[in-house]
């Protein structure tokens, strides 16, 4: 299934790059070194593939020209649709400056903005309405574990990325491929050599092409407040 995500455990991802790397009692490499590699894998197939593209909704029920997004790890937004009350169409809205905004009396414009004010992401629009169903498409940030949501859809803890199993074997490749360049800086001699032959192994040219089922085939994850209020 496309969308089953990986339960193998950080020890285990960690025991395969090491034994890959020919290191697997980690002399040449402490365990956190190759527990970053595994993160730095994950990471970079969850920016390339937009794993952590989502979506959030809310309803504006007092009709406030400014709310609050709650979700922390905001990254920045793709784009926004507004489902006035009583209506079953989406209206598009386009991302533009806050001063257009605020100074905005044209009633048949439809523009948001986002602003950053202390430790809070606020989203503000033209001609709010009392009921408003507002849902921003965005990019969550990937800067750190701190910043992913702390639950998944099914309210498990989630402290890291997670992500479909068919990427199993290209986030082993992508940790091994970051421990070898270590490798090859740090060593000389033989385990230079080896190193390289690890690096030439998992870097052939068959391999650094995108395997055609690596594309992202779920739709965002979905976040939805069911009522809220806003100061």
């Amino acid at each position: 299934m496309a969308g089953q995500i990986v339960n193998i455990n950080w020890d285990e991802e960690i025991s395969e790059v090491a034994l890959k790397c020919g290191d697997p009692f980690f002399e040449d490499f402490p365990k956190n070194v190759y527990s970053q590699s595994v993160y730095r894998a994950k990471r970079g197939i969850a920016k390339q593939y937009k794993i952590l593209d989502r979506f959030w909704s809310s309803t504006n029920i007092n009709g406030d020209s400014e709310i609050d997004i709650n979700p922390l790890n905001f990254h920045g937004s793709i784009r926004m649709t507004i489902q006035r009350e009583g209506s079953t169409s989406l209206i598009p809205y386009e991302i533009s400056e806050y001063e257009n905004i605020k100074d905005n009396t044209d009633t048949s414009v439809s523009i948001y903005a986002i602003i950053y004010n202390v430790n809070r992401y606020i989203l503000t629009y033209t001609n709010p309405a009392i009921n408003d169903i507002v849902t921003l498409y965005y990019v969550a940030s990937i800067a750190g574990e701190e910043d992913f949501e702390p639950y998944d859809g099914n309210g498990n803890p989630q402290d890291i990325p997670l992500l479909p199993n068919k990427y199993a074997e290209e986030i082993i490749r992508r940790a091994v491929i970051y421990i070898a360049e270590l490798g090859l800086a740090k060593f000389e001699g033989l385990k230079k050599r080896k190193y390289t032959t690890v690096y030439q192994l998992h870097s052939r040219r068959e391999d650094k092409k995108e395997e055609r089922h690596l594309e992202r085939e779920r739709g965002p994850i979905e976040i939805i407040l069911i009522t809220t209020k806003y100061p």
